[in-house]
């Protein structure tokens, strides 16, 4: 249902409905109860029909120092000190290898104390199985080369492994091991058994890799002697080649060079530096006078020579105020110029010169260092190279020598201690014969299986409420179908329901009669505009008890009204044999098809001032009857005899007589069965009926439980028909009427 659905939504981002939880839980309590008491009448069944089954400890210690027989723990396997050790020796303890150890040997004749007559794998605990494959219609298929033979020793190993658990202590070296049985005295041998199968397991695992350790360090130290002896070799001839004898000196050397001669580059780069920046100061663009340039001026020739030709010039500027041009005087003044201007600029190209000189002078010693330099570098290079060869060699004469060493020291450990017995693990608790059974837990089974019943049934409560779209409240009708609610129907009682054609005027149904009288009244008001003076009733599908609303509907106009009820559901007429009419004479089909009368067709119940037009024979093709000319042709007739026409129409879904019908009414009543017609399918039949622009009236809500709809929240029929029941029997006791029964 959507509005269910809705609710849950909102309850989920907003706020928890709880009223909405206990009524779906209330609707559905016998579903809920009843699952829970299957469920838990199994359990006790279940937990007093099982063997009991008992469970022996015995606790193993597993030591993390490790004697060290040899200096590489990988020998034995693994690290003690990690972590996954003591995980690697619970998987140990669960193995099929040592399961076999305690089904081959006979350890368990140790345990004399406990009992001789137990056997090992007779008693050991199974679950109840079952072969679900035999219920299937097909057999497995044979595997490739036929079905393989079991050893029956693996069987007997399997039998035992189904009675082991192994569990680690958290924070301990300590690991239980714990054995299931439905004889206790089994369960404590197999215990101790499987906890001294571990450590001889051990100790035949210790004993064969010492062996194997021995072996394999005999070997593995005569190829490190011919190797050791090898790199020797090696590095002698080396030498002798390279005619090396300290090469570490030689390298220092080098060292000290490259760095005297990088100083030196340094150096000479800055004076090149500057030596440049005067050089294109001269030389460069042109664009400063060469005059203006610091070198040029920082030069004392230069100085004073310009110093020359400023005092001339300034000569000639005071003689030129006292004489002419030409005369002798001012032509010797004006030499002494031209011979100032003149040395300058024989100064200044004196200057420039040793610039450039100078320039050039500081490149070539700046490449010269930089050959000097890299013939240095390659040098050093070179006596790297053979610095390094030569570490190498001398590595691996040192490395070979290390291992050499190593394992011929711990060769001689090993040959000196190959017949010790030694063992990280002890039995530090044995087990003891249990008296209490830990299988099976009854008070908790049948708790726990009457916690997950009761979970299992609310699950499903609500799993049925989100899957069920039908119509629960009157809310609902207008909400998700936009249409008025005309009235809502209570569901008759079994005694009412055999009359139900005249359930109107039934004393013990108050409830329906008050339902179909506020249809009427809602139908007769609904509009000054429109007299709704043809109603069709239908529903969606069948069922749902349209047939009933329209002749109850049509009865209680009659009070008031002159009233025509027409059975137009030609298909599956029921108005006939629903008020015993004769339904061998005449009706609707004959009337339409022309071999009858209309007036004689037309059956009256005389205590109910009723007349109806039923149908009697089933015709072949009701639609076409329907679509003709006639059927419009007696509408029009019977709306100028008539105060009120009801139709019982066929549902909508599946047939278009309802469809056709429509188009000859004023309005159409749908009836909706409560909880019970899927929303689609009432959607469906409303939007059929409005194609064809006949008007809805509005909605019935019929077979309504009462009880059932104040559970999902509508309260509208809370305490109302008793009101009017109380109330007319206080009415009668009065001597009035009951206005109900108008």
């Amino acid at each position: 249902m959507e509005k269910s659905t809705d609710n849950i939504n909102s309850a989920v981002h907003s706020e928890i409905d709880f009223l909405y939880l206990w009524r779906v839980v209330y609707n559905r309590k016998w579903l809920i109860l009843g699952l829970a008491t299957i469920i838990t009448l199994l359990s006790v069944l279940w937990v007093n029909t099982t063997t009991p089954v008992y469970q022996a400890t015995a606790i193993v210690q597993i030591q993390s120092d490790n004697p060290n027989i040899v200096s590489m723990p990988g020998i034995y396997g693994m690290d003690p000190l990690r972590d996954d050790y003591y995980n690697t020796q619970a998987e140990i303890l669960k193995g099929r290898a040592i399961a076999g150890k305690v089904v081959d040997s006979k350890i368990l004749d140790s345990f004399d104390n406990v009992d001789d007559e137990a056997v090992v794998p007779a008693s050991t605990f199974r679950l109840p199985s079952f072969n679900w494959r035999s219920l299937l219609p097909f057999k497995t298929p044979e595997p490739p080369g036929g079905w393989v033979k079991t050893d029956p020793r693996e069987r007997e190993i399997s039998a035992y492994l189904s009675g082991l658990r192994i569990n680690l202590i958290g924070g301990t070296h300590l690991v239980q091991v714990h054995y299931r049985s439905d004889d206790p005295r089994v369960a404590a041998r197999n215990a101790n058994a499987h906890a001294d199968a571990y450590i001889e397991s051990i100790l035949d695992a210790r004993f064969a890799i010492t062996e194997s350790a021995s072996s394999w360090m005999s070997r593995r130290v005569d190829e490190l002697r011919s190797k050791l002896q090898e790199s020797e070799e090696n590095l002698q001839a080396y030498r002798e080649q390279e005619q090396l004898i300290d090469s570490q000196g030689i390298q220092a050397l080098s060292t000290m060079q490259i760095n005297d001669l990088t100083g030196r580059l340094v150096e000479a780069r800055g004076r090149l530096s500057s030596a440049r920046i005067v050089y294109l100061q001269v030389y460069g663009d042109g664009s400063e006078a060469i005059e203006s340039v610091p070198a040029m001026l920082d030069n004392a020739d230069m100085r004073e020579a310009r110093q020359a030709l400023v005092r001339a010039e300034q000569n000639v500027a005071v003689l030129s105020q006292r004489y002419g041009p030409k005369h002798p005087n001012m032509i010797a003044a004006q030499s002494e110029v031209a011979e100032a201007r003149s040395n300058l600029e024989v100064q200044q190209r004196n200057v420039s010169g040793g610039i450039r000189a100078e320039y050039s002078a500081v490149q070539a010693e700046v490449r010269a260092l930089e050959e000097e330099l890299a013939a240095a570098k390659q040098a050093y290079q070179e006596v790297s190279r053979k610095g390094a060869d030569l570490t190498e060699f001398q590595r691996e004469v040192e490395t070979n020598r290390q291992l050499y060493d190593l394992f011929y020291n711990r060769l001689r450990e090993t040959a000196q201690t190959s017949d010790l017995e030694s063992v990280n693990a002890r039995v530090v608790e044995l087990a003891t014969v249990p008296v209490v059974p830990i299988l099976p837990r009854k008070e908790t089974t049948v708790m726990m299986a009457l916690a997950f019943s009761l979970a299992l049934g609310l699950g499903g409560a609500f799993l049925l409420e989100q899957v069920s779209h039908t119509v629960r409240n009157t809310s609902d009708v207008e909400d998700i179908f936009g249409m008025p609610l005309l009235g809502a129907v209570p569901l008759l009682s079994l005694t009412a329901r055999q009359n139900a054609a005249m359930a109107l005027f039934n004393e013990q149904e108050k409830g329906f009669g008050e339902a179909i009288r506020t249809i009427r009244t809602g139908l007769a008001l609904s509009g000054p505009q429109k007299s709704n003076k043809v109603i069709l009733v239908t529903s969606s599908v069948p069922g749902e008890g349209k047939s009933t609303v329209a002749m109850n509907l049509a009865l209680a106009f009659a009070k008031v009204e002159r009233v025509l009820l027409i059975d137009a559901d030609m298909r599956r007429p029921s108005v006939a044999h629903a008020l015993r009419l004769d339904t061998s004479s005449p009706g609707l089909p004959e009337v339409l098809s022309g071999q009858a009368y209309l007036n004689k067709s037309i059956s009256f119940l005389d205590d109910c001032d009723l007349e109806i037009l039923k149908t009697g024979t089933t015709p072949s093709d009701p639609l076409q009857l329907l679509s003709s000319k006639s059927f419009s042709k007696m509408m029009k007739t019977l709306r100028d005899t008539y105060d009120r026409i009801i139709i019982d129409s066929p549902p909508v879904m599946p047939l278009s007589d309802a469809e056709v019908l429509s188009t000859h009414v004023d309005a159409t009543v749908y009836v909706i069965k409560f909880d019970a017609t899927d929303i689609q399918q009432i959607k469906g039949g409303i939007e059929r009926i409005r194609r064809h622009l006949t008007p809805l009236a509005g909605v019935v809500l019929n077979h309504v439980d009462v009880k059932k709809a104040e559970s999902y929240g509508d309260y509208s029929y809370e305490g109302y028909y008793d009101y009017v029941e109380a109330d007319e029997k206080k009415n009668r006791s009065r001597g009035y009427a009951s206005a109900a029964s108008l």
